[in-house]
């Protein structure tokens, strides 16, 4: 049977192209004297690769707030990437090797400046500015026997004290005001990333495992420079209308040429989702064992509150949360933080948007520097996926 088009091509033949109705694949122009040309101009839009047979992806988000702080003695604003979302661009992809096998790789780029994480009452500028590499690793897949990645990458604990299945942009470290100080910037004073912390896991330069995932369970394994090495457990599944994640790990990290900064550390967190209501908790906990002393660092974070589509732009979460801090550094030993807060993040389908408002209290007791003792902030802003 000859085709719809066929006959319009041929009728066009007979009564001359410029009697041819447009159609959404039509180039334009006479016939195709100029399609090269237009190919041409196609190509130098888009994005290229160099070969077809390794895909291309190029991916980001860019994470911009207001951080407002008060911190006994001053106060004030600060225009900051919010280090616990992050700006970054990322290229990434993969080619099939055989049947069940295939490559990939990913570089992923950080793009941030006067980062919310280390950014200080009295220092803003290119000191904050965070220009560098998150990852830059190949691997080779197979799906019955797990993947090896070769590079710097996550490490198997990254993540393993953050899982959440709601969308809070909140987790249990100082992302938000890491670098500011509880009581005020006098001598002496530490930051706040010296009190607080969830000991989760970074990136390194690793070989890593990751085994297939069988009834829900994930296995990952990484060996890292310096003497690094750490094993983790995952776990997600759901059931019927209820919606878990978990996550513990293992890590051993002597990177650091501080015998002080050296470590061994169990971390782990759950949380679950009632998909109907929208309720949803979330739970952490950690301990770290100095290697050249005999503190113990420990801490434990629970968030709860619901998720639901309560605007027709997007999901609404609105949650609260607690967070206990325990030694968290050997510089901080017997010292003790607890931190409340409050928050709501709305998500806009339509643009990849997140926009949220969190507040956080910090209360700091360190006998060994009486001055230590609150910091209030509050991040207001907005990230957006690509």
């Amino acid at each position: 049977m000859v085709s719809r088009f066929a006959m319009i091509a041929v009728a066009g033949g007979l009564m001359g192209i410029s009697a041819m109705p447009a159609f959404a694949a039509d180039l334009g122009g006479g016939c195709c004297g100029d399609l090269e040309e237009r190919v041409a101009e196609l190509e130098a839009t888009v994005a290229r690769k160099g070969n077809r047979v390794v895909s291309l992806q190029i991916y980001g988000e860019v994470s911009k707030g207001l951080l407002i702080y008060d911190n006994g003695k001053d106060s004030d604003a600060l225009v900051t990437d919010n280090d616990a979302i992050g700006t970054l661009i990322g290229i990434k992809g993969e080619a099939k090797i055989a049947p069940g096998w295939k490559a990939g790789y990913k570089l992923e780029f950080a793009f941030q400046t006067d980062v919310s994480s280390v950014v200080t009452e009295e220092k803003k500028g290119d000191d904050n500015t965070n220009f560098s590499i998150r990852h830059n690793f190949l691997y080779v897949e197979s799906e019955r026997w797990g993947r090896i990645s070769l590079g710097q990458t996550s490490t198997a604990s990254d993540g393993a004290a953050e899982v959440q299945i709601a969308n809070t942009l909140a987790v249990g470290s100082p992302d938000q005001g890491g670098g500011l100080h509880p009581g005020g910037l006098i001598a002496g004073a530490l930051g706040l990333d010296q009190y607080t912390s969830d000991f989760d896991g970074g990136r390194n330069d690793i070989v890593r495992y990751d085994s297939p995932t069988i009834y829900g369970f994930t296995v990952s394994a990484a060996w890292g420079d310096n003497d690094y090495q750490d094993v983790a457990l995952r776990f997600a599944k759901q059931f019927n209308s209820v919606k878990v994640a978990a996550a513990i790990a293992y890590a051993d990290d002597h990177t650091s040429n501080i015998k002080d900064a050296q470590f061994t550390q169990l971390i782990g967190s759950a949380t679950a989702m009632h998909i109907p209501t929208g309720l949803f908790i979330m739970a952490a906990a950690g301990k770290r064992d100095f290697e050249a002393s005999d503190v113990e660092g420990k801490f434990w974070f629970v968030q709860g509150g619901i998720e639901r589509k309560w605007l027709p732009y997007g999901n609404t979460t609105i949650y609260a949360e607690y967070g206990n801090y325990d030694s968290i550094t050997v510089d901080t030993d017997g010292a003790k933080t607890d931190m409340w807060g409050l928050g709501v993040v709305q998500h806009i389908d339509s643009a990849a948007l997140d926009l949220y408002a969190q507040a956080r209290f910090w209360s700091v007791d360190d006998a060994a520097r009486p001055a230590a003792d609150e910091l209030n902030t509050i991040m207001i802003g907005a990230n957006m996926a690509f």
